[in-house]
């Protein structure tokens, strides 16, 4: 785990002085091959959270081709320990398969910790490895079965690999778009019936906690949204995300002027829910040529919330 807060040390490398057969190194490789002590992968964490810069500049692609010319900056963060502990943790078991499980959510709980969370806190992951013993052998301290997140306040669906099969498989298909999501949403005002957002997300510039549609660092970002109920100055959506930014549905919503409900740190805070109004309510994906679509209908609050919208149209 990276402590982002902290940097460790910092390397420059002149690449000058180097022996190059060409300039069609890879990034991350590069880096890879001059410190073997580090996993690529490490290095492309690095390379997303803007931790690399190459001739004073921030670079956010791995895949960047390095040149004689070029000077590198690396800060290295510090690592940062979390208690992985099993422990009891009552969440809803949906499907259990070989490979796979899926789970439903609770709001409230948050899946794995993360550079900016506090160590002391329980995890969706610290239950995980309390009911599948099997989490222990992905040699994993950070998140062991993790192949996509929802956010803390996010309730219901999640995909958790059992075994290195899965999780290769599963990350791969979510890489490759194979997964569908959909979410269902209350949000501020009367957006259009139908719409897409394709803002670019990155990290906000100057609030670290936060992501942003106007970040220089963002990547592209794909969500598509359908109203299935205008209430007085709300609206419920299904909303159906290509791409799985952090954040994603919250920052784009807020962009078009549409924050969720219930959301303090994008949208508008509620006296009628305590968290943002988003449910993950279905998933949809084919796995050893078998079919498998979930759906979860919405929590208490949700539906509680639902109901005295209703109640004031």
């Amino acid at each position: 785990m990276l402590n982002l807060d902290k940097i460790e040390k910092t390397e420059l490398i002149d690449c000058s002085v180097l022996f190059f057969q060409d300039n069609k190194e890879r990034l991350d490789k590069f880096l890879f091959v001059q410190f073997p002590e580090y996993s690529r992968s490490y290095f492309q964490q690095l390379i997303n959270n803007g931790l690399i810069q190459i001739n004073n500049k921030f670079i956010d692609k791995s895949s960047y081709k390095i040149k004689k010319t070029d000077i590198i900056k690396i800060n290295f963060p510090e690592e940062k320990q979390f208690d992985l502990t099993p422990k009891k943790i009552d969440f809803e078991i949906i499907d259990i398969q070989n490979d796979f499980i899926v789970i439903n959510k609770p709001a409230g709980l948050i899946v794995h910790h993360s550079e900016r969370t506090s160590s002391e806190e329980i995890t969706l992951v610290n239950g995980l490895l309390y009911k599948f013993k099997e989490l222990n052998q992905l040699k994993d301290n950070q998140r062991p079965g993790i192949v996509h997140r929802l956010d803390k306040g996010t309730s219901g669906l999640l995909i958790v690999a059992r075994n290195i099969f899965g999780q290769i498989k599963l990350a791969s298909m979510f890489k490759k778009r194979e997964i569908k999501k959909h979410y269902l949403a209350i949000v501020k005002g009367q957006p259009p019936k139908k719409g897409k957002i394709d803002f670019s997300i990155g990290r906000h510039p100057c609030k670290g906690h936060m992501m942003s549609h106007t970040s220089p660092m963002g990547k592209k970002a794909l969500t598509y949204f359908e109203v299935l109920k205008y209430y007085k100055d709300c609206s419920l959506i299904l909303v159906h995300i290509v791409t799985g930014r952090t954040h994603q549905i919250r920052v784009h919503l807020a962009a078009i002027g549409h924050g969720l409900i219930g959301d303090d740190l994008y949208g508008y805070q509620s006296k009628l829910i305590s968290r943002p109004a988003l449910h993950a309510w279905k998933l949809a994906f084919d796995y050893k040529g078998k079919k498998f679509n979930h759906s979860k209908h919405v929590p208490q609050d949700f539906r509680n919330l639902l109901f005295k919208l209703n109640n004031n149209n």
